[in-house]
């Protein structure tokens, strides 16, 4: 990884489009420039980066293009550039690809460390890769850095809640095919039609059963054949 002290924080990047740092976390969240590293709670970006598609970025924009579209089209130009991003990123609308052999990498959202560790523990002892997320702007940016297969995303997260976390990723063509089991401890039947209508996979109540758990992702995997 880039040595952290050649990277730039998000308002030197904000600095360099000439907008402000709200704007710029937009584009962090949609994946139209990516996280490179973290000091503290900082988000570090590559200047390098930044400058070559700064240009690119304001042309699109002038096209009339959504963020959505915006980051579709610079994840196209990314493809072009690295061989092996061919076989990393999921088609467009499409359920991400799992290679043969390789564990099912699941993306765990939840604000609470105690739980984060927990889950860790149970899942990758079932032969899961995982990342983690501990708010709702840093699951968004991961999806597009850690291209998970999976997401499991508790609705109550500081910046950005659960649904919105979920309504923008089904909402952009890149992030509309990984599937989401939304965990939280909202049950009642209102919070989970509103889940599966902005296109939730799968609703565990907590507290949950471990078991239970896994038996959901097991079936959403085979659902979605995530599973090989």
């Amino acid at each position: 990884m880039q040595d952290s002290q050649q990277l730039i924080d998000i308002q030197e990047v904000a600095d360099r489009f000439g907008k402000s740092v709200e704007s710029i976390r937009k584009y962090k969240n949609f994946g139209i420039i990516r996280v490179r590293d973290k000091r503290g709670n900082k988000d570090l970006f590559d200047p390098e980066e930044i400058i070559s598609i700064r240009d690119q970025i304001h042309d699109l924009r002038l096209q009339g293009l959504s963020l959505a579209q915006i980051a579709d089209q610079l994840d196209l130009v990314r493809a072009e550039d690295l061989d092996s991003v061919s076989t990393q990123t999921p088609t467009p609308g499409q359920t991400p690809h799992l290679e043969p052999g390789k564990p099912l990498k699941i993306l765990l959202v939840d604000d609470e460390d105690e739980v984060r560790v927990s889950l860790r523990e149970f899942l990758e002892g079932m032969d899961y890769a995982i990342c983690e997320a501990a708010d709702g702007e840093e699951a968004l940016a991961k999806t597009f850095t850690e291209k998970p297969h999976m997401i499991l995303l508790d609705l109550r997260l500081p910046k950005v809640n659960g649904y919105q976390v979920c309504q923008t990723l089904k909402g952009n063509p890149i992030t509309s095919g990984i599937p989401i089991i939304m965990v939280s401890a909202l049950n009642s039947t209102s919070n989970k039609v509103k889940g599966i209508d902005i296109g939730a996979d799968d609703y565990v109540d907590k507290p949950f059963d471990l078991d239970e758990l896994a038996a959901r992702i097991k079936m959403v995997s085979r659902r979605l054949s995530l599973e090989v």
